[in-house]
């Protein structure tokens, strides 16, 4: 026996106390004219955002001239770096150098990083923007338009050309003594950067790190930049440094393709 249209509209009425629906058919079924607006919206998809501009990444250890490695890190027993450890050569890679100079031992470190976005509505160069926002935050560098932006250092009188930290004993330049050396934002090099510059006294000796941090696109890059002396009457040099880190990130740059 079929039931009456009096018993199919009570239980169409119970469906739509129940489920929210807006209206049945004569014969009990849900009317497809009768849509509810908000499960509309929620179906509407969001487009993805774009992928970023660069696929993959520059072979680390031959990304610098050799004779500009020889000036910053002078009497290594090879040129040729020691690659990173990583498990995908698209997604980040590395490259370290270590030398030796009359006022201490020289390290160099570069990094390269291209960030994906997990995000289908962020595009992966906002998620390296974003990244790069954090590593300034992380640093304590004021990233707003009234902090410091300045390009490479003034050299004090006598150091070298291209032989970061040869200044004579005696005349340390360092971020507390000159605010052109202070952590700050840099102009000109890719599309956001900053460096850093760390100076810690131990008791193995006097250590001077430098770390610049520059995004192109969807690719992040940190240079590591050091110098270790046992003689704490030795100061490694702020400006010479910072001054040679400058030059590998211009010299990144280019390699990023």
């Amino acid at each position: 026996m079929q039931p009456s249209r009096g018993l199919l509209g009570i239980v169409c009425a119970a469906a739509l106390a129940v489920s929210g629906l807006s209206a049945c058919t004569a014969d009990g079924g849900k009317d497809p004219a009768a849509v509810d607006p908000k499960s509309a919206v929620g179906e509407q998809k969001i487009a993805p955002a774009p992928p970023g501009k660069y696929r993959k990444l520059p072979e680390p250890c031959g990304s610098l001239d050799p004779d500009a490695l020889k000036k910053l890190v002078p009497n290594a027993p090879e040129y040729s770096g020691a690659a990173e450890l990583t498990y995908d050569t698209n997604r980040r890679v590395g490259c370290t150098w270590a030398g030796e100079t009359s006022q201490g031992n020289r390290y160099l470190q570069i990094d390269f990083e291209r960030v994906v976005s997990y995000d289908p509505g962020v595009s992966d160069e906002a998620q390296a923007q974003s990244d790069y926002e954090a590593k300034v935050l992380k640093a304590g560098i004021q990233a707003t338009p009234s902090a410091p932006v300045t390009t490479a250092p003034v050299l004090p009188t006598g150091s070298p050309a291209g032989l970061p930290g040869q200044n004579p004993v005696g005349t340390p330049t360092s971020p507390s003594t000159s605010p052109d050396l202070a952590p700050r934002l840099l102009a000109e090099v890719g599309d956001a950067a900053f460096i850093d510059d760390e100076l810690m006294t131990r008791d193995s000796g006097v250590h001077r790190d430098i770390t610049l941090v520059f995004r192109t696109a969807n690719v992040l890059v940190t240079i590591s930049y050091a110098q270790w002396s046992a003689d704490k009457a030795t100061t490694p040099q702020s400006a010479d440094l910072q001054q040679g880190a400058e030059q590998v990130a211009d010299a990144l740059v280019k390699t990023i393709k």
